[in-house]
């Protein structure tokens, strides 16, 4: 039976977003992860595809030397390759991207890693620069994953 044209979700604009900083874990040998979560905050589904942008900034707001994350389809503890596909986010909902790094750790010699007290997220498709108050320390490039659907809690 014909129900009418089938409405298909629009990209998620600026406006439509929020992000936030959902949990993180610590392994060893200075290794990071970190996700976040991108929330449809508007009253209708929209998408997303691909990578968010991801940058380390220093005391100034600059982005760091080496701070921009650079995109990855098996962070490590990634069971396989996540390629980037179509999320759909429910009005309401979100959808999650997980931030790997290294901090050092055990056995690291040499000076501390630089520190950045805030990072800036853009999520795929948009313009819109979210800065967020966190707290990394990385020694190494700083690697992140595509969007994917929200982890059931």
């Amino acid at each position: 039976m014909y129900k009418g044209p089938v409405r298909i979700p629009l990209s998620c604009r600026d406006q439509d977003l929020s992000v936030r900083h959902v949990t993180d874990d610590a392994a060893m040998g200075g290794q990071r992860t970190i996700e976040y979560a991108f929330k449809n905050t508007s009253s209708s589904p929209c998408t997303l595809n691909g990578y968010p942008g991801f940058e380390l900034l220093d005391k100034s707001g600059k982005v760091r030397p080496g701070g921009r994350a650079i995109k990855s389809q098996q962070l490590p503890g990634d069971e396989a390759k996540q390629l980037p596909k179509l999320v759909t986010i429910d009005a309401g909902k979100a959808a999650e991207f997980r931030v790997y790094y290294n901090s050092g750790g055990a056995g690291y010699v040499g000076k501390p890693c630089p520190l950045s007290r805030k990072v800036r997220i853009t999520a795929p498709g948009t313009t819109r620069h979210f800065v967020l108050r966190d707290q990394i320390r990385s020694c190494r490039s700083v690697e992140v994953s595509a969007v994917r659907s929200e982890s059931p809690e």
